[in-house]
């Protein structure tokens, strides 16, 4: 049947137009119902992705003759394309006859989305979003509440537990026969061979890694930390002074402190990884494009004293749009997506943030003159009879 049907598309710049072309060869064709969609898919590079897509636009119509031409307004085309380390994000174009699926083909290469060029990635963005956390633990254990103490111990002490009766599980039905195996079988769901003690090491992995975000809960009440007033909306002139943003109160001292705001792109997506019954989605948040806000330090802050007086200046949002890429988000889990947080890194005690909200941004203001960016007669526009897709 895709022998028997063409698709071509072709802008039109004076009208803002772009027109599908669509070609019939079968006579059994003729006279049928079908709809054409486009679509904004991400493009997941793994080697078993789960790709998302949504629905820009559709048309239903007859196949009453052999050559057939669409338009479809160039506003239609929201978005943009892009070619990240993780992620693609491309238009797809499908053609179904009496809903079999005849015909699909990438728009990308003859309508793009002209995105005005960003600064080169920064290799750093995933170590600025999560920096190491030096901390004691001794120390940050003494300096929190009673009762966040013994929470904490008891976690500790679960932990421990859990992951050492789990292990020696694993390591008993790895040396005993399949009749004789506790928790942990030598097959899986499909019949494989599997091995005991490495399920056992997965969810040691798994239940430590729930207990640590846990305890990391609890070591973080030395403090208040929130935000004091967040715009209702952020653009390229939006600058706030710092004392105005955020405000924490710490119950003791705090030595060699530093306070960031910091932002970047996430490309977001999923994949599958196992088999059988441990067949599992994962989904990944990748940071790229960092840019830090504002930054500054000093060597100590009073306990029970405002944070915000320790530091001074202004939180320039400006470089935000200049750096970062708009978002371009096709569902909760897959696309790019703008994020920004503020920082507290502290000497020994345990780092503190607080993520700020993008809702309120809007995706002209990430090109460098803040006009939109749909302008179908000149070269910033989205439709290009000459492809510019962005490589980042």
């Amino acid at each position: 049947m895709v022998k028997d049907v063409t698709m071509s598309m072709e802008v039109d710049q004076d009208r803002g137009l772009v027109e599908v072309q669509i070609e019939i060869f079968d006579k059994d064709s003729i006279g049928r119902d079908a709809t054409f969609t486009l679509k904004q898919q991400v493009h997941v590079k793994d080697s078993d992705p789960v790709h998302g897509s949504k629905k820009l636009y559709q048309h239903k119509f007859r196949t009453d003759e052999r050559s057939i031409t669409l338009t479809i307004p160039g506003s239609e085309f929201t978005g943009f394309t892009y070619n990240g380390s993780k992620v693609e994000i491309e238009y797809l174009g499908l053609l179904k006859i009496d809903d079999a699926l005849v015909f699909d083909t990438k728009v990308t290469e003859e309508v793009t989305y002209n995105l005005l060029k960003k600064p080169k990635i920064r290799k750093d963005a995933g170590e600025m979003i999560e920096p190491k956390d030096h901390f004691s633990f001794v120390t940050n254990l003494g300096a929190i509440p009673l009762q966040n103490q013994l929470a904490t111990l008891i976690l500790a002490v679960a932990g421990l537990f859990v992951i050492t009766v789990n292990t020696v599980i694993g390591c008993h039905d790895q040396l005993s026969p399949e009749s004789q195996t506790y928790l942990y079988s030598h097959r899986d769901s499909d019949g494989d061979a599997s091995s005991p003690f490495m399920q056992s090491l997965l969810g040691s992995g798994a239940a430590g890694a729930a207990i640590w975000f846990a305890m990391r809960r609890q070591l973080r009440k030395y403090m208040k930390f929130k935000f004091k007033r967040v715009p209702n909306r952020i653009n390229r002139s939006t600058r706030v002074p710092v004392g105005q943003l955020i405000h924490g109160l710490a119950r003791v001292e705090m030595n060699d402190v530093r306070l960031r705001v910091v932002a970047c792109n996430l490309e977001k997506g999923q994949y599958m990884r196992g088999s059988g019954s441990d067949r599992r989605r994962v989904s990944f948040s990748e940071p790229i494009q960092g840019v830090v806000l504002y930054e500054q330090h000093t060597m100590s802050i009073p306990g029970k004293q405002p944070v915000e007086n320790s530091f001074e200046g202004m939180v320039d949002f400006g470089p935000m749009f200049d750096a970062l890429y708009p978002p371009a988000v096709v569902s909760k889990t897959h696309g790019l997506f703008v994020y920004w947080e503020v920082q507290l890194l502290v000497g020994k005690l345990i780092d503190q943030e607080l993520v700020g909200s993008t809702s309120g941004l809007l995706e002209e203001d990430f090109f460098s003159d803040g006009s939109s960016s749909w302008d179908p007669a000149g070269e910033t526009g989205v439709l290009n009879t000459w492809n510019r897709k962005q490589n980042s």
